[in-house]
């Protein structure tokens, strides 16, 4: 028993004489912004022993991880580099700083608050522990280290940095808190995310036509009555809710699903008979058709898309013609397609200093004939943008959109030749428009807004059809 007295008698005074020879100074945590996964530690360590310290871990109960990291000049690079232990000279001191080494602080249990003071054990190679209590600050900007990039958007502690190159990852992270990161609005589809991240999207798009025009002239009523059509478009209201959510698999691979609720209305104008010159609305309504998708990251700029559309939306939708009997509705007032369809994409964009640029490429292949006896035609799209940041949180963007559809397929069993509606070969067009969009990022958080607006400076089409006149879309995602 007085062996064991005696034994622990001479451990506290060891732990007392080692607590007495490292000195701790300037102990700080970097304040973040709220749920971000990782910070930084800074402290100055000295040495008054007459040997050589080890410092070879660091725990806290209130991170899920800390590790000893290096920050360090390579030439024109700054690379960081994960550190198993750090030695600290007899009688010497060695500063935990930016730009230097720091203690890399990960998964915190709750947000930090200014001011909040934190227990960090130190370790080193002699067995002896050292508790140092953190106070957490706001810290200067001017010198970069690992926890002056925004990670709102990364999870930190998934990532290997024993060989990173941090001036690479401190530019991705850098474009990540950008606003114009993401695709302007009515751009479709999205990007690639971190892994296992979780994001939930928004987006309302509507589209203003009127009648109407054949080839790259317009065309007025008398034309359409000239065809012997009875009945005539006026106008056309297309507005489109797609809800979506997007899973990243790894960091090659992304599932999404995308659901859109459709709303149509068009005016029809009677151009003979007993009710010449009579107006007449019919509107049809209803959840279209499912897409579902898979990104694969094809290198750090573009990405692949693969999607397959599957038959939800309704495609026999009725409604009262003007005599007040139900009647099928034509082609552009179906809610969906009634046919499984292929789509492929392609999307680049590259990020500078103050603007980005990018492309995307869109293919939309009809596999079979509806029950019906009709398909929409095959559809191509090229979409091309520039964005810049105006600050933090904004961004504008100039795009130039260009669309190819081909003529519906087939014949409806419930086709009538009262309108051009009808004609299955008035729906193919090309059609070129420019765009002015915003994109906003909330700051602090992995929420984003877009907004974008367009209209056609060319049209080409088998008609008469309808004239599209404005077209716009905002958006809304949120990264879990």
């Amino acid at each position: 028993m007085r062996v064991l007295i005696k034994f622990v008698l001479l451990f506290f005074l060891s732990q007392s004489s080692f607590a007495s020879s490292i000195d701790v100074d300037n102990a700080t945590i970097r304040l973040m912004p709220p749920n971000v996964q990782m910070t930084a530690g800074y402290f100055t360590l000295t040495n008054n022993f007459n040997d050589e310290q080890i410092l070879v871990a660091a725990k806290s109960n209130f991170f899920g991880k800390i590790e000893i990291h290096l920050s360090k000049k390579d030439g024109d690079m700054m690379k960081m580099l994960k550190q198993d232990s750090v030695s600290i000279s007899a009688n010497t001191i060695l500063e935990f700083k930016p730009m230097g080494y720091h203690l890399m602080l990960m998964k915190p249990k709750e947000n930090i608050s200014l001011n909040q003071s934190i227990d960090i054990n130190l370790f080193f190679a002699s067995g002896k522990k050292l508790k140092v209590q953190f106070l957490v600050k706001k810290m200067d900007h001017s010198e970069m280290d690992h926890s002056e990039m925004d990670h709102s958007e990364m999870d930190h502690s998934e990532m290997d940095h024993s060989e990173m190159d941090h001036m690479k990852m401190g530019n991705m992270m850098k474009n990540m808190s950008r606003p114009d990161f993401v695709y302007p609005a009515g751009v479709k589809g999205g990007k690639n995310m971190m892994p296992k991240k979780l994001m939930f999207g928004y987006k309302f798009g509507t589209m203003e036509m009127k009648c109407c025009r054949d080839g790259t002239s317009s065309v007025d009523e008398n034309f359409i009555k000239g065809l012997s059509y009875s009945m005539t478009p006026i106008s056309m209201t297309m507005r489109m809710h797609m809800m979506s959510a997007m899973y990243a698999l790894d960091n090659k691979f992304s599932l999404m699903a995308m659901l859109p609720y459709v709303e149509k209305e068009m005016e029809m104008k009677m151009l003979s008979g007993m009710m010449m010159g009579k107006l007449h609305k019919t509107s049809s309504r209803g959840f279209g058709d499912l897409n579902l998708a898979a990104l694969y990251r094809y290198s750090k700029k573009s990405n692949i898309k693969v999607a397959i559309s599957i038959p939800s939306g309704e495609f026999n939708e009725k409604d009262h013609n003007m005599s007040g009997v139900l009647k099928m509705m034509p082609y552009p007032m179906q809610i969906g397609s009634g046919t499984y369809d292929l789509i492929l994409g392609y999307s680049f964009q590259e990020i500078l200093n103050n603007w980005s640029y990018g492309v995307q490429l869109n293919a939309v292949t009809r596999f079979d004939y509806n029950s019906e006896g009709w398909k929409y035609g095959d559809r191509r799209e090229i979409n091309l943008w520039a964005s810049r940041p105006i600050s933090k949180n904004f961004s504008i963007s100039l795009g130039f959109d260009l669309e190819h559809q081909e003529n519906i397929q087939g014949r409806s069993s419930f086709r009538m030749g009262t309108t051009p509606t009808w004609n299955e070969y008035f729906h193919s067009h090309l059609r070129a428009s420019t765009n002015f969009g915003v994109n906003y990022k909330i700051p602090n958080s992995m929420t984003r807004i877009g907004f974008q607006c367009g209209t056609p400076i060319y049209r080409d089409v088998n008609g008469p059809q309808m004239d599209p006149d404005l077209k716009c879309n905002i958006g809304f995602s949120k990264m879990m």
